[in-house]
């Protein structure tokens, strides 16, 4: 889609109101009762310049009265900032690429900073369609849980063989490691509430989706919502499945297995320095 069609599409967007009114019955009841709430979208992004405004042009800007867009333009070397500018989204720019992890957690940054209610994070390639908004939101409005994730494997989802199993082999991890399951682990299309929002901070540059299940599932409640996953129309994923595979591993051993054995010597060297503490009364 060309500048020219972006900057047309969006003026007609403003006169008609595009498809924002036959939304507004769906989202008045829970608006109604939410006047106040500050809801952020944010939308890591790097060299999407062909699929960013499609995504921007299907948000529904008004569906709440403080709805904040917020592109993470991630060192983009095309006309993704150009295409951001466009809209009327706020823009946070990293003066070089840093990963997905990266501008995902200066989003999130930016939102704990100044005091969202909900976050949601959603892929600039057009895959997370921004329909499933209302979905993602009004769990955490009800206060039901404060953490909800895409299921893409709900519905049926074309992908190849590889990328499911591993997909799967992740679910089992996250069932034998934590007891929790996840259907689609590896999704992106994720909502948090100010409370995860407020108590976690996150470290991972690339394998963020990974670090937010280990810190999240294991104390908060949540649920997954059925969604369907658009194809990307340009350009390719940057995910490379085996330095995923690696990364996941690697999380599993930051974020599982070290703090068991911290935990672990931590007991043994309490229990020791007490044995140490009772012998030498005993000497006295």
């Amino acid at each position: 889609m060309t500048l020219e069609n972006l900057i047309l599409k969006k003026s007609q967007k403003k006169i008609f109101g595009g498809k924002v009114p036959r939304e507004r019955n769906k989202f008045k009841e829970i608006e109604d009762k939410c006047t106040n709430l500050k809801i952020g979208v944010i939308i890591p992004a790097f060299n999407e310049e062909n699929n960013l405004g499609n995504v921007l042009s299907k948000i529904p800007y008004n569906i709440f009265k403080h709805l904040d867009v917020i592109v993470v333009n991630d060192g983009s070397t095309d006309k993704t900032a150009e295409i951001a500018r466009i809209f009327d989204v706020l823009i946070l720019n990293h003066n070089k690429n840093r990963g997905n992890g990266a501008a995902t957690i200066t989003g999130l940054d930016y939102c704990k900073n100044n005091n969202y209610d909900i976050v949601i994070i959603l892929d600039a390639d057009g895959q997370h369609d921004p329909k499933y908004l209302y979905d993602f939101i009004s769990p955490i409005i009800r206060n039901e849980v404060d953490f909800v994730i895409g299921n893409r494997f709900k519905n049926y989802y074309k992908s190849n063989k590889s990328k499911i199993f591993f997909s799967r082999l992740i679910t089992a991890f996250y069932f034998v490691l934590l007891r929790k399951k996840v259907s689609d682990p590896t999704n992106g299309y994720r909502a948090l509430s100010s409370k995860c929002l407020s108590k976690l901070n996150f470290e991972s540059q690339y394998s963020i989706t990974q670090e937010m299940l280990f810190k999240i599932l294991p104390s908060y409640k949540y649920k997954e919502i059925p969604i369907i996953v658009n194809q990307r129309e340009n350009g390719r994923s940057f995910i490379k499945m085996k330095n995923y595979l690696l990364k996941m591993i690697l999380m599993i051993l930051k974020f599982y297995i070290l703090p068991k054995i911290s935990k672990l010597t931590s007991k043994i060297f309490k229990e020791t320095t007490r044995k140490k503490i009772r012998l030498s009364f005993l000497k006295t």
